[in-house]
């Protein structure tokens, strides 16, 4: 254990004080809503784009987009730089701004261990608005969701997520998504999950999950479903265990041996823009299989004009809208090679069910649709400030 495990949270306690107090004597310029403290899915820069008077400020950079930020923590050279940068950040933000909406299971004080019960105790305290964006292994409890597959018989993310790494195995892992709960239970003014997805300790009801896919990336050209001799299907995990690549993979090995001629595109880890420029040249997108959810990716599939075969089920995942199994085509784990079969036998239907997906995602996941429910929500938060 380092020398400074114990030393470190109340450095940051410290920083944390020093730094409201400093900068509440300055004029800052002032805005209503912090995005952060990380980026999940490019969430932080959709919701940094649709909410007036709202600044994005994250800890740690994402490898996989290019978007920029308002701040994004600086790589301090010495251990005390690390420790203070989180802390004397937020000071700044909360001495100018109304509210702090929340994305990932980390905060602004990082070598707190205690689900963020200080930190947004802290914001409570003084006065500000907290909103709580859950994403996915943030909130989900693999103990949990390992009860849920013994009662189903449905494999789902806690079924390898030990494989991934032994410490989602731990108690101590476990005690912490019940912190994380209890503090969200405690502080939050609102709380976005998908809740049977991202299955965890919450008790209280949750705002379903809301997409942001950008209306300009929103494809009305279908001219790829008239090129259909050499098929294009990509797959494009973030994590490829969790996502069920060992089953596309075997899909995949199955119909090459039974003839089928197909162009398979596997993207691991891959930019966001890489990823895009596939699934413009993408017929079929073969997402996940142990999510109850489409996932951002999922949903850039749909917009991009693409067949995309997943897991999610609206009879399943409650935040799912009616009439989203007509979107895609909703495929459990041990049917991916039929499911894709199917397709590949049937080519003239492609362009139909990729229209019925472009559809979903104008309804239910363009910006222009889900920007203006969130901003009403926070909007509804702030105004009695305003008005007092």
């Amino acid at each position: 254990m380092s020398v400074f495990a114990g030393v470190d949270p109340l450095v940051q306690r410290l920083a944390l004080r020093v730094s409201t107090a400093w900068h509440r004597r300055r004029r800052l310029p002032s805005v209503d809503w912090v995005v952060g403290p990380v980026e999940v899915a490019g969430l932080a820069h959709a919701m940094r784009s649709l909410i007036p008077s709202t600044e994005s400020d994250l800890m740690y950079a994402h490898p996989f987009y290019a978007h920029t930020y308002d701040w994004i923590a600086p790589n301090r050279r010495t251990h005390l730089g690390r420790v203070v940068r989180g802390p004397w950040r937020l000071g700044a933000l909360i001495a100018r701004s109304k509210g702090f909406i929340y994305l990932g299971g980390v905060g602004y004080l990082d070598k707190l261990d205690d689900g963020g019960a200080f930190e947004l105790g802290y914001l409570k305290a003084h006065g500000k608005r907290v909103v709580c964006y859950f994403t996915g292994n943030d909130i989900r409890s693999p103990r949990l969701s390992a009860e849920l597959e013994a009662q189903t018989g449905e494999p789902n993310f806690a079924t390898y997520l030990a494989e991934t790494g032994p410490e989602f195995a731990t108690e101590r892992y476990e005690q912490r998504r019940r912190d994380i709960a209890s503090s969200a239970e405690s502080f939050a003014d609102l709380i976005f999950n998908a809740d049977r997805a991202q299955l965890g300790y919450l008790t209280r009801p949750s705002e379903p999950f809301l997409y942001f896919h950008p209306d300009s990336e929103i494809t009305a050209n279908f001219d790829k479903f008239a090129r259909r001799s050499r098929p294009v299907i990509v797959h494009a995990p973030s994590s490829p265990v969790l996502k069920g690549t060992q089953l596309v993979r075997a899909a995949i090995r199955e119909l090459r041996d039974d003839g089928y001629e197909f162009e398979y595109v596997e993207l691991v880890r891959q930019s966001h823009a890489e990823v895009t420029a596939q699934l413009r040249r993408a017929h079929i997108v073969l997402n996940q299989f142990f999510s109850e959810v489409p996932g951002v990716f999922g949903v850039e599939g749909l917009a991009a004009g693409c067949v995309v075969v997943q897991r999610a089920d609206e009879h399943d995942e409650p935040s799912l809208p009616a009439g989203s199994n007509e979107a895609w085509v909703v495929t459990r784990h041990h049917q991916v090679a039929r499911h894709l079969r199917r397709l590949l036998e049937d080519p003239t239907s492609w362009e139909a069910q990729a229209r019925r997906g472009v559809e979903w995602v104008r309804a239910h996941a363009a910006a222009s649709v889900t920007g203006p429910v969130l901003v009403q929500k926070l909007t509804a938060l702030i105004e009695p400030a305003r008005d007092a």
